[in-house]
């Protein structure tokens, strides 16, 4: 299962909707159910989900209980699959391009009035220094059209990137937004079954 098969069923929003605080309001109003936007005031012709990945519905889709998630997330890290290179024109990630860069355009909402603007809420920031290269989730802080920031907190990115400042050296990172969750039975996947019995 793929994202786009995770959204199929969910409740869709067609009222007009604003990315300033609409988006929360409505989730909590339903519950936090899964919901589907498709009409943003601020972003024609955009769509945008929310809570989707939730806990629940990941165990759903791996057909695993709560107790057992965290065991094996643990057992993957462990156990990593072997990389698997997609041809950029055969990639579903890059069927939706900006010729021109403005992410502004995007459906990022700001969910509290107290934040400083609006947010990508769990963007993937891939990093390189050295021979370190880490993986991790970011809030990202809308600056401009091609600008986000992120708050490193004393962890690994953040260690790498006081190593390069001290060096005078970059930080090449690729930030991800938007992914696509890939749910379908892999060898790991039969692997961890047969260990848990089932």
């Amino acid at each position: 299962m793929g994202f786009r098969e995770f959204v199929d069923g969910i409740r869709i929003v067609k009222d007009p909707i604003s990315v300033k605080y609409d988006m929360k309001i409505a989730s909590e109003s339903t519950g936090n159910e899964p919901l589907l936007f498709s009409e943003i005031i601020e972003s024609p012709g955009q769509r945008a989900v929310t809570n989707i990945l939730t806990r629940h519905r990941l165990c759903e889709a791996f057909n695993v209980e709560p107790g057992e998630l965290i065991d094996i997330l643990s057992w993957a890290m462990e156990n990593p699959s072997d990389t698997v290179l997609v041809e950029a024109d055969s990639a579903p990630v890059l069927e939706n391009k900006m010729e021109r860069t403005d992410i502004s355009v995007l459906p990022i909402p700001r969910h509290y009035r107290e934040d400083g603007g609006r947010y990508q809420s769990s963007s993937i920031i891939v990093a390189q220094h050295g021979m370190q290269r880490n993986t991790s989730f970011h809030r990202q802080l809308l600056k401009g059209p091609d600008r986000t920031t992120v708050r490193l907190v004393p962890r690994h990115l953040r260690t790498m990137a006081d190593q390069a400042f001290e060096n005078n050296e970059d930080v090449p990172i690729v930030a991800v937004s938007y992914t696509h969750l890939r749910a379908h039975e892999t060898r790991e996947d039969r692997v961890w079954r047969r260990l848990r019995g089932k």
